[in-house]
């Protein structure tokens, strides 16, 4: 019998972060906001493509992803800034939500 493989899903501070083109969406997916940050423009650094600029949307979980109504956007010139406001953002309004 062939083995099945799992596919890992990579978490940042605990909570999963799922990439779909240049579209990442942070958050437990259950959860009734989610972080939706998009990947506007990049360069390369090292050989290696990054990202240069990033809109970062908190937004309304209840219906399909990444369509809900945006409570907070803003937009960041590094990948590691806007998770880093984004991941405050989304921590502050499920806190705010309990």
């Amino acid at each position: 019998m062939a083995s099945v493989k799992k596919k890992k899903i990579l978490k940042y501070n605990g909570k999963p972060l799922i990439r779909v083109g240049d579209r990442l969406y942070y958050g437990n997916l259950e959860d009734k906001l989610i972080l939706v940050l998009d990947i506007v423009d990049k360069k390369e650094i090292s050989g290696v493509e990054a990202a240069s600029k990033v809109k970062i949307s908190l937004m309304d979980n209840t219906g399909e992803i990444g369509k809900g109504q945006v409570f907070r956007k803003a937009e960041r010139d590094d990948i590691r800034k806007a998770l880093d406001i984004g991941e405050w953002w989304l921590q502050d309004a499920l806190t705010m939500m309990a």
